[in-house]
């Protein structure tokens, strides 16, 4: 059930402006297998492979791997394996397990979301650190988000806002479907509808749960979609501290 508005909810002054599900979603995704390059500043530093498939009870599954390419890798070492399901329309229950690949070590991340609560915890795979849980309305894993996004209307000038648990801490996501247009991929332009985010940081714990801040690293960004049936994930661009970063699709089965 959602928090109310009693002055004792710590989320009272955004919950209740997160984005409903669909009352007649867009037809559940269809597997697909997909490969993407990364980059920095317009040069191509990496590059993931993702495949979207069917799990019981009508659930979506992913299973992605990446990382950084051989002249990156050198100063940067890094690699992820993530796997994942959710409900066809981002519904949860939903969890997921990400191993990331450092100089450190390898870390552990993995979370299950039900309806307004997260179970989790982030760890070096040396550590014994203990599941963590909290209360947190809508919250949603990344694939979860990504499915309850393309559910949607998705008409331009719609404002979608969700709860959304990437790793080790939770974000309030804001996305504006900003506008249709053709979008230059490996076999052609294809029609593509463009989204702008603004992302804000919710305290977990303390005296100030439930509140917002500016995340500290991400500035602004862009993703964009296909404009059809699929509604296939084309291109994300990301402006950060760093500078300007980026994820474009390279190759898609079946093609679009």
């Amino acid at each position: 059930m959602a928090h109310g508005a009693d002055s004792q909810d710590p989320y009272a002054a955004w919950d209740k402006t997160l984005t409903p599900s669909a009352t007649s979603p867009f037809s559940a995704i269809t597997p697909f297998e997909a490969s993407y390059r990364f980059g920095w500043e317009g040069v191509a530093a990496g590059g993931a492979a993702v495949r979207i498939g069917e799990g019981p009870a009508g659930a979506k599954t992913i299973a992605a791997s990446g990382g950084p390419n051989a002249w990156v890798a050198k100063l940067w070492k890094y690699h992820a394996d993530y796997n994942g399901e959710s409900g066809p329309a981002g519904e949860t229950p939903s969890w997921f397990h990400m191993m990331e690949f450092v100089r450190k070590g390898e870390i552990l991340s993995e979370a299950y979301c039900s309806e307004n609560a997260v179970i989790f915890r982030h760890r070096l795979t040396t550590e014994a650190k203990p599941w963590s849980a909290a209360p947190l309305p809508g919250v949603r894993d990344l694939f979860s988000a990504m499915l309850f996004v393309r559910s949607q209307p998705l008409r331009v000038g719609d404002r979608l806002r969700l709860c959304v648990f990437p790793d080790e801490s939770p974000y309030l996501v804001d996305l504006t479907v900003a506008g249709r247009e053709n979008l230059t991929v490996p076999g052609g332009s294809v029609p593509a509808l463009r989204f702008t985010i603004r992302i804000d940081s919710i305290e977990l714990w303390g005296a100030g749960r439930g509140r917002l801040a500016p995340h500290k690293k991400f500035h602004s960004g862009r993703i964009w979609i296909s404009d059809d049936g699929r509604r296939i994930p084309l291109r994300a661009e990301v402006d950060i501290f760093i500078g300007s970063v980026f994820a474009e699709l390279v190759k898609l089965k079946p093609s679009l």
